[in-house]
């Protein structure tokens, strides 16, 4: 840790993370980021 100004302290964090749940993760992302614009679409239909 590197003491910066007015106090403040920088602190950096290794995590270590299972590659199965990034993998599982990565695509549950992707899964959601292709389904968002039809959920968009459903929800200015229900406004209608």
């Amino acid at each position: 840790m590197t003491e910066g100004k007015k106090g403040r302290l920088k602190l950096t964090v290794e995590v270590e993370v299972n590659e199965e749940l990034m993998d599982v993760v990565k695509e549950a992302m992707s899964k959601a980021s292709s389904r968002i614009p039809d959920m968009m679409r459903r929800g200015e239909n229900k406004q209608q």
